[in-house]
Parts: structure tokens; C-alpha cells; sequence
């Protein structure tokens, strides 16, 4: 066993990438019942482009500098998919990243990991499991977990120690 090794990005940076990109509107008309599925795909493509304020930037920056070169996993933390009756495993997306490189090569595959993971809030599996659960006027608040991977290199590959849902 180890000490937990991680960061918890809460659900506000979430919706402060919505508002500050200007999709906050675009959220609303999609968790309306007609536009649930309407506006999920366009709102998926506008989250993977969006841009993250220069303020949250070095937030991220300095958790990776925590991390150095130690591979991390992005992982989703919504409170839908952690709440009690609800088993959301496989719904949204978790990353692995490397996390090998320059600073911006990092900070670069990190953001991409972060906005799969936000953007798979408007994957069609997601929003038909939700719908199918009464869940259609839920508000799905994703929160992140940023977790070193535990495990060894040999020569140059890195191996996790185990992988796998417990």
C-alpha cells in the first residue's frame, strides 16, 4: 500500500471552462428533454477546443511539475457516477498520460486528457444511461482525479504495478 499520490480538480473548474468558452447557454439548451441529445455532439466537439484561463493554466503547470516525469492517469469524478445506485464504469473516459518530455509537451497532453474526460460528459453512452436511469434532469458536475501510476521502469518501459476496476 501507498500514500494517496494525487489531485482532485473540482467540479467548478469544470463549469468555469463552460462559462469562460461561452457554452454555458449551449449547456442549458442541452439538458432541456428536446435538446438533450441535440446539442450533446456539437457541445463534445466545442469542450475538446475550448481554452483554459491563464490562471488555471499554472495551476495545472505546477501540479505537473509535482508530478516531474512520473506518469499520471486523468480520471472522471463525477457526482453522478459516484453516488450510491449508480454504476457509470466505462461511461467516461479516464487517460493515461505519459507525462514525459518538455514542460509544454506535458502541460500540452495533459489539457488534451482533461477535455476527453470533460468532453465524454456528451458521449451518447453517457447520456442514454443516464436517460434510462431518470437521470435526465440531474446536473452532471465533473470533478477530475490526477493520480501518479504506481509501478517500475525497466530499461525504458514503465509498468503499473496492477491495473484493473477493484
Amino acid at each position: 500500500l501507498e500514500p494517496h499520490d494525487s489531485y482532485y480538480i473540482g467540479s467548478n473548474i469544470f463549469y468555469t471552462y463552460i462559462v469562460q468558452n461561452g457554452w454555458w447557454e449551449m449547456r442549458i439548451k442541452q439538458k432541456t428533454k428536446e435538446g438533450y441529445f441535440k446539442y450533446a455532439a456539437r457541445l463534445k466537439e466545442q469542450i475538446l477546443r475550448g481554452r483554459f484561463s491563464e490562471d488555471i493554466q499554472e495551476k495545472f503547470v505546477q501540479m505537473l511539475e509535482y508530478f516531474g516525469q512520473s506518469p499520471i492517469i486523468v480520471r472522471s469524478s463525477s457526482l453522478l457516477e459516484d453516488n450510491f445506485g449508480n454504476a457509470f464504469s466505462g461511461k467516461y473516459e479516464s487517460v493515461f498520460c505519459v507525462n514525459q518530455g518538455t514542460t509544454q509537451e506535458r502541460y500540452q497532453a495533459f489539457e488534451k486528457a482533461l477535455k476527453t474526460v470533460y468532453a465524454s460528459t456528451m458521449n451518447e453512452d453517457a447520456l442514454s444511461y443516464r436517460a434510462a436511469r431518470g437521470l435526465l434532469e440531474a446536473d452532471e458536475q465533473m470533478a477530475i482525479l490526477v493520480q501518479r501510476v504506481s509501478g517500475d521502469y525497466h530499461g525504458e518501459n514503465f509498468f503499473p504495478h496492477i491495473a484493473g476496476v477493484g
